[in-house]
């Protein structure tokens, strides 16, 4: 049997939230270093990350939770407002799967954050890998330096 690649291990929230943090917030804002528990519920408290996200930190991460994650993130910590059309994420055949997650879903697509597979669906519950996990942050990275 073959071993999956670092690429391939799947991330936790846990560990998305914390990268998503360091890579994101602008450290000339002088934020105080949080360990994981106090980052979560900072961000609970915030509003970007739910009571799931802060309870079990250890569960995997699928695509429907990073979307949320991030929207949310770049909306509330780093001031990118909503893009008004979001009518080219209606290509993605299984966008309305989960109707809290459409905007969420919609906004990060649109960007460019993340992407659809080449059946032109999203997968909701598709687990986030390594190499996945390392380009949405690269591109949300971007997203933010454009503002």
């Amino acid at each position: 049997m073959k071993e999956a690649s670092a690429d391939e291990n799947i991330i936790s929230v846990g560990n998305f939230v914390s990268r998503l943090f360091a890579t994101c917030t602008n450290p000339a804002e002088n934020k105080p270093s949080l360990s994981l528990p106090e980052l979560l519920r900072y961000g609970h408290f915030r509003g970007w990350l739910e009571d799931q996200d802060e309870r079990n930190p250890a569960a995997p991460l699928n695509r429907q939770t990073a979307a949320r994650i991030v929207h949310l993130f770049l909306l509330i910590e780093c001031g990118v407002q909503d893009l008004p059309d979001i009518t080219p994420a209606t290509t993605l055949k299984d966008l309305y799967t989960c109707r809290v997650c459409v905007n969420h879903i919609a906004q990060v697509y649109c960007r460019g954050i993340m992407g659809a597979n080449e059946d032109s669906f999203f997968n909701h519950l598709g687990l986030m890998t390594e190499r996945e996990t390392n380009a949405v942050i690269a591109n949300c990275e971007a997203v933010k330096q454009s503002i």
